[in-house]
């Protein structure tokens, strides 16, 4: 691979094999900055694994020796990067953002853009020096469980049940997906893509899961993974029909799904939403607090 590296670096594709070693830059970036770890290896798992992905072709590897200390992906000009941080200021950075830059080229992509966390200066004054500009905020959010969450009745007419595998997976897509479409630049996600990401991620709980229905119209959904080794739930998506907003059902969903959590003996339950969904203040309002902020840069290639 053509990067320009300091002298005793190598470069080289990504395989499948390079999943424990992408995950421990990740976990030692996520540390450094962060002061916690929020990835699970089946995340890493997953994003290899998705549509049209080739980890040889997208995905590489900065090695010194035989250690990895650096490694980028780009899918569908969406970029995710680490350093490790005791390789920190020798150019290694710079190196893979050029190096997104030409694969989102390479697939015609008319711009770039990745999201970091907030404590990680290095990545924004390394953006803002090479034509990225802010683009959106995303945020993780969590609530603990200090006692039982309360009850929340659903609005009247509304039924609440768990998510059903057999009977709602078609129903649940059509329904977030065409909620998710409102988003500025967010294009239709087929089934079969959508299902990689969320119901066939091995975390993903059906029990834990619930549904929203008008009679027979499913009209609202949060859909949950469940880490076991850890103690806190984790809300994956939420969404609600657009005929049946500002009704209560999301609140009511998130209430249930919250005591799913602690009745499972969860301490906390979190999940992350970004700007352009303006669902911050509904979170807000069920008790949920900002547990951390990130900034998405992008870079036009036009």
């Amino acid at each position: 691979m053509n990067l320009e590296l300091p002298d005793g670096l190598t470069a080289r594709p990504a395989a499948r094999g390079d999943i424990d070693a992408v995950l421990a830059l990740v976990v030692a970036a996520e540390e450094h900055y962060d002061g916690i770890a929020e990835v699970d290896r089946s995340d890493i798992e997953t994003d290899f694994g998705r549509i049209g992905f080739d980890p040889s072709l997208d995905g590489m590897l900065v090695l010194d020796g035989d250690e990895a200390v650096g490694w980028a992906d780009l899918y569908r000009g969406r970029a995710e990067a680490d350093v490790r941080p005791s390789h920190h200021g020798r150019g290694i950075g710079t190196a893979i953002a050029s190096w997104t830059e030409r694969r989102a080229r390479e697939i015609s992509s008319e711009r770039v853009w990745q999201t970091v966390t907030d404590h990680n200066t290095d990545a924004r004054a390394l953006f803002l020096a090479n034509g990225y500009e802010p683009s959106g905020t995303a945020w993780i959010l969590e609530i603990a469980f200090d006692e039982q969450p309360p009850e929340h009745r659903a609005p009247e007419g509304i039924s609440i049940r768990a998510y059903d595998p057999a009977l709602d997976e078609t129903a649940a897509h059509e329904m977030i997906d065409a909620a998710f479409v409102e988003w500025e630049g967010r294009e239709p996600m087929p089934f079969e893509e959508w299902a990689h990401f969320i119901i066939r991620q091995p975390a993903f709980s059906p029990q834990l899961s619930r549904v929203a229905f008008d009679g027979d119209e499913l009209v609202g959904a949060t859909l949950a993974f469940d880490y076991p080794e850890v103690d806190e739930g984790w809300v994956q998506q939420v969404a609600t029909k657009a005929t049946h907003r500002h009704r209560g059902i999301a609140r009511a969903l998130l209430y249930e799904t919250f005591r799913a959590f602690y009745d499972l003996g969860k301490a906390r339950c979190g999940l992350s939403t970004e700007s352009r969904t303006g669902a911050l203040s509904l979170y807000e309002r069920v008790g949920m607090h900002v547990r951390r902020s990130y900034t998405q840069f992008t870079k036009s290639l036009a």
